[in-house]
């Protein structure tokens, strides 16, 4: 699946859980390895708060925006990870901002559930 560093991001801090079960915890780990983000990536990411907990994040360089990296899961981890998405969105918890990358991850999972 190719990732943009804001996917990434996305997927780190707002769909991954901080407490699920032991199973799914060894999961989140393993997803979080394969996509976390160089010291490099980090210095491109511009974090500000603007209060009541809520946080903006920018990029200093558009090539940091648009540039993907193919990332391989396996088939548990696209289930659960798809799995989370279908949660957040019956929670009522898709946003503007997160919606391209929930979609696709589903698509993908989608796609690997048909192959």
């Amino acid at each position: 699946m190719k990732l943009t560093l804001n996917d990434r991001l996305i997927i780190l801090n707002t769909m991954l859980p901080q407490y699920d079960t032991r199973k799914n915890i060894e999961l989140v780990k393993e997803i979080r390895v394969k996509i976390a983000l160089s010291e490099a990536e980090i210095s491109l990411v511009v974090v500000r708060n603007v209060g009541n907990n809520q946080f903006d994040v920018g990029f200093k360089t558009v090539e940091a925006i648009t540039k993907e990296i193919e990332f391989t899961f396996s088939e548990e981890e696209l289930a659960y990870m798809k799995q989370r998405v279908d949660f957040i969105d019956q929670q009522g918890m898709f946003s503007e901002s997160t919606m391209s990358t929930y979609d696709k991850i589903l698509s993908h999972a989608n796609n690997t559930e048909t192959e």
